[in-house]
């Protein structure tokens, strides 16, 4: 099996992990850990400041517990009562102490806080859900996200950001030489695939890559870098854009992370389906193929549509799509990067990434 690792968080990072989890090991296969954990690996973004994981991270300074909780349930095998009680969400009356917590978020901040190290803590949460792959933090270091907008001003925090639904001009990580966790980094050079997305783009996906670290690793793999297209732009984040723009975004923010392919959805979405999106000002996103093809990206169209009332991906379909590319892209050249980099001194074994050129 390949090994693939995907970036992001969110509400659409979890369906990746899910449909990858159930095509690469279905009830019945036998799972050896030293085999095949590194086969599926989600690196999540720790900017997640809002509701339960904000309240943590202030009270209990550890990082944001949230997005690794829904990776961690993505990609747990245990069918029992274990996983429903870690997705558990306490209700109450405002202002008290528990309400709006969700039990996962507690258990890793208790595994933090005994670990003393939030990286042990997430390995140790997946030994007791039984993931299959691995969920790695993206960094381990205290980060807020800082937006600055079109029409001017700026705020701080993924959670103000995302209420005030305005355009934004550019995203910045603070502090902005925050590192990436050194398995981040490797798993990375190891991957025969990279997934980014589907997620926010300015506050799931751009603030992974705004990890130094983890952006020069992708830019030295010689592994095929796959977009995962949006299928409904996002008020405040991609009103108006086409697919070209979410690339432009991208390459603007980490330059050095080339984009191979870009995997959109070409299943038409019924107008029933559309109206409650419509009343938030939500739209498909326009895929322009040929714009696409100028930014040196291949778009590849797929029906990836998923059933039910909300317009969301299909996780067996996407799971299939993304399997296929691994098979269909061919491995990028390896030039020398051409500014020094973190990586190289830290790790123990010699580095054969290079950077690839823009």
């Amino acid at each position: 099996m390949p090994r693939i690792v995907a970036l992001g968080g969110g509400t659409g990072l979890p369906i990746v992990l899910e449909g990858l989890k159930e095509l690469f090991f279905p009830p019945g296969r036998g799972w050896i850990p030293s085999r095949d954990r590194d086969r599926l690996t989600a690196i999540v973004t720790m900017a997640d400041d809002g509701g339960s994981s904000g309240r943590l991270r202030r009270a209990c300074r550890v990082p944001s517990p949230g997005d690794v909780r829904n990776c961690l349930l993505a990609l747990s095998e245990i069918e029992s009562e274990l996983a429903s009680i870690f997705s558990f969400r306490f209700n109450g009356h405002d202002g008290q102490e528990l309400s709006g917590h969700s039990l996962g978020n507690l258990i890793l901040t208790a595994l933090a806080q005994v670990e003393t190290d939030f990286a042990k803590a997430v390995r140790r949460a997946g030994r007791i859900l039984g993931v299959r792959g691995r969920v790695l933090p993206a960094t381990l270091d205290d980060v807020t996200l800082a937006a600055e907008f079109a029409e001017g001003g700026t705020i701080e925090g993924e959670s103000r950001i995302t209420a005030a639904r305005r355009s934004i001009r550019r995203i910045r990580l603070r502090p902005s030489d925050a590192r990436a966790l050194p398995e981040a980094r490797r798993a990375i050079g190891a991957a025969d695939l990279i997934v980014i997305g589907p997620g926010s783009l300015y506050t799931s996906l751009i603030p992974v890559l705004l990890i130094r670290d983890l952006a020069e690793a992708i830019g030295r793999s010689g592994a095929p870098v796959v977009l995962v297209m949006n299928l409904m732009a996002e008020p405040g984040e991609t009103d108006g854009y086409v697919a070209g723009d979410v690339v432009r975004a991208i390459r603007s923010h980490a330059p050095q992370v080339p984009i191979d392919a870009v995997l959109v959805n070409d299943a038409p979405v019924a107008p029933l389906r559309l109206e409650p999106y419509a009343r938030q000002g939500a739209v498909p996103i326009p895929i322009d193929i040929e714009t696409l093809n100028a930014l040196g990206c291949r778009p590849v169209a797929r029906d990836l549509l998923g059933s039910g009332p909300l317009v969301r991906h299909d996780r067996g379909k996407l799971a299939r799509a993304l399997l296929e590319l691994v098979v269909q892209s061919p491995r990028r050249d390896r030039p020398e990067s051409t500014y020094p980099s973190r990586e190289k001194s830290e790790r123990p074994q010699p580095d054969a990434m290079e950077s690839a050129p823009r």
